[in-house]
């Protein structure tokens, strides 16, 4: 027989009992009629019975929910499996057993295994804290709750995913599912209150995409769906008004894919590097406007490089697009304390006692890997004192790792389907004054959360949810949702609707939302001008199958890189949320000092630009930085396409050894490959 880990679930929201219609208390259970096991006149016995936490019907719950939740969890164990000790307290479960008893004998009516016999014998867990009518039906019903339980620090009901406490998820997760609409038993709101928000914390299905399985899908909106009369209507939040003329201009579609302050890979020569964009500007040439980034390559300390210029977005890429490489000093990647760029031994790397390697290349990864794990709200609209001790400052945005992040901007998310997104609001940080100690400091992001769904919809027909496609249609701005989102939809649209004939929209599915920082994967960005950067051999057969999924899902999230290059027996690392007071600060000695990050578009004066960089010319050799399929490669005796064949000793090659990435780099899925998900359509790591 398997042997079974148990699994306490020490939190629980169960109620024996409630009160309702004002005083009176009712029992969290099947009512005292259908507890009586007598048979009418017709020898039929209609009934619930409590089921023995030892009987093999509770036995088979517990057992699916320890399975599904250390499956949720992770937790690789090939010897054991894993069971619920119990059900969370005041959770019972129950059986309804129907039968027929003709001449002192049970008729058999049913052949059904599960009905043992009996006519019927379905079995309910009751103890939700909205009574008696709100019951799980299975345990694939009750797992989204008890993982509720389980990783939500909170104890925020409205966070809840399961579809007693949100029963609008059912209709946009289930196609074609219908909810019975009930009349809801007055409760007495000092004593339960019931969760009527939509999820935002983990579901069922929150992270289970960060494996190896397929790519995340969208959701498919149901055809046909009764609402439920519970179910309040969502109202929108209106879009913020833009404050500056930056703000305004990032969000306007088909305009700059990367603002100043931010981390990015960049075309350095043949290969790639990490820099900072310093300052962004528009030049014209007559015919079009060009746009131009200065980009300030990441190095150790005192050794700072002279910026250069780019004036194309397939010489970018997003940090996030790609996953951090090991360091070229490999006795870097094997130490159980990781070096970081404030303390790292710069005296060690130059005397070789980390092997061979490059110093500016190790230390763009190590400033890279800083940068990530900070955050700097900048732009204070106004400060608040809500209460004696709490001070609360709201900010028009944030710089959270390596992305800038305005008020009205869309974020994606950690939680929910993989693409649902949050229309950001507010930035709001919360300080809390102590006398004993020093001040707690915490943030929070509000916004409206969005999800993608799809609805079928043939060429010619319309619907008030998609945005038209029609060329030159002047549709009314949308006051809730940004520009640069809908425009981007209405050009995925305009090729899935005519080749698949399917349409998309993004739903709201939680308004007034606040997440903390850790809850963001990073900035949206649009599939529709990213993906003929990241995917460019494949795009053009995506767009016109009508098959352009979101930009995210070739993406990192921020924190992915804590651990991305460390060997596998060594231990995961936390993830840092460091603020930082100014962007440069955030960057240190990495940037030469006295170099700033300036906002606007003004061109910068010509003895300002270095004229040899101004055509983005940089070191004609650049180092390596291996992929996971280039370390593979090399194990198996191959060179992987393009590996490096230094001498024995030397740490990986000569200079003009390193390989050269020019024309290749979007066949590669990324630099490194230890953390975070790939799309199964040759997305990045």
């Amino acid at each position: 027989m398997a042997r079974f880990k148990p699994i306490y679930i020490r939190r629980s929201d169960g109620r024996l009992e409630l009160v309702v219609k004002g005083k009176r208390r009712e029992t969290n259970a099947p009512t005292p009629d259908q507890l009586n096991t007598a048979a009418d006149k017709h020898g039929v016995s209609d009934f619930y019975r409590e089921v023995g936490v030892d009987e093999m019907k509770s036995l088979d719950w517990r057992r699916k929910l320890g399975g599904m939740i250390a499956r949720e969890m992770r937790w690789e164990e090939k010897e054991y499996g894993y069971i619920l000790l119990a059900f969370p307290e005041h959770y019972r479960l129950y059986e309804h057993i129907k039968k027929t008893i003709k001449d002192g004998k049970t008729e058999i009516r049913s052949k059904t295994h599960a009905a043992g016999g009996n006519d019927r014998q379905d079995a309910y867990l009751y103890g939700h804290p909205a009574g008696r009518k709100k019951r799980y039906r299975s345990p694939a019903d009750f797992f989204p709750h008890i993982l509720w339980l389980l990783t939500d620090e909170s104890g925020d009901p409205d966070n809840c995913g399961c579809k007693l406490c949100s029963p609008e998820e059912l209709e946009a997760a289930i196609p074609g599912a219908k909810i019975k609409a009930e009349k809801p038993a007055k409760l007495d709101r000092d004593t339960i209150r019931v969760a009527s928000a939509p999820s935002l914390q983990q579901r069922s299905s929150s992270m289970a995409q960060q494996g190896s399985g397929p790519t995340p899908k969208i959701r498919q909106e149901p055809t046909v769906t009764a609402r439920s009369a519970s179910v309040p209507a969502l109202s929108p939040t209106p879009l913020p008004t833009a404050r500056t003329p930056d703000q305004q201009l990032d969000r306007q579609y088909f305009n700059f894919m990367y603002r100043p302050g931010e981390l990015v890979w960049f075309k350095r020569g043949q290969a790639w590097g990490l820099g900072a964009i310093l300052r962004r500007w528009i030049t014209n040439n007559g015919r079009t406007d060009q746009y131009q980034y200065s980009v300030q390559p990441l190095s150790y300390p005192n050794h700072g490089s002279a910026a250069v210029v780019k004036s194309t977005d397939y010489e970018f890429r997003p940090w996030l697009a790609w996953s951090v490489p090991k360091f070229t000093h490999d006795g870097l990647n094997n130490l159980l304390e990781p070096a970081h760029y404030d303390t790292a031994d710069w005296a060690g790397m130059t005397q070789k006692r980390y092997g061979h390697g490059e110093m500016e290349v190790d230390a763009s990864i190590l400033a890279a890997k800083a940068v990530d794990g900070t955050y700097t709200p900048f732009g204070i609209v106004k400060t608040l004192q809500p209460e004696p001790g709490v001070t609360e400052t709201h900010y028009n945005g944030l710089f959270l790792g390596a992305e800038k992040l305005w008020v009205g901007d869309p974020a994606r998310l950690q939680v929910g389907t993989g693409t649902d997104i949050m229309i950001l609001h507010d930035v709001i940080e919360r300080r809390h004054a102590s006398p004993a100690s020093s001040a707690h400091l915490s943030l929070h992001l509000v916004g409206d959360i969005y999800t993608l769904t799809a609805i079928p919809l043939r060429p010619g027909e319309s619907n008030p949810n998609v945005p038209s496609t029609t060329q030159g249609a002047a549709s009314p701005p949308d006051p809730f949702l940004p520009a640069r989102l809908l425009e981007d939809l209405r050009d995925r649209n305009a090729r899935s609707i005519p080749a698949r004939s399917q349409a998309s929209y993004w739903k709201l599915i939680s308004p007034a939302s606040r997440l903390g920082p850790e809850a963001i994967k990073g900035r949206w960005y649009e599939a529709s001008l990213l993906l003929p950067v990241l995917q460019r051999d494949s795009y053009e057969t995506m767009a016109r199958k009508g098959e352009v999924q979101e930009a995210g899902l070739w993406m990192n999230a921020r924190g992915d890189c804590v651990s991305g290059n460390r060997p596998a027996h060594l231990p995961r690392l936390p993830k840092p949320n460091v603020k930082k007071e100014t962007r440069e600060s955030a960057f240190g000695e990495a940037l030469p000092r006295g170099v700033m990050v300036l906002e606007g578009t003004m061109p910068p004066r010509s003895e300002q630009v270095d004229p040899a960089l101004e055509g983005g010319e940089a070191m004609q050799m650049d180092p390596k930085f291996d992929s996971a399929e280039d370390a593979a490669a090399a194990a198996e005796g191959g060179n992987g396409g393009s590996a490096a064949t230094g001498e024995e000793g030397d740490g990986g090659g000569a200079m003009e050894e390193f390989m050269d990435l020019d024309g290749s780099a979007d066949l590669l899925p990324g630099f490194g490959g230890e953390y975070a998900s790939r799309a199964s359509q040759g997305g990045y790591y």
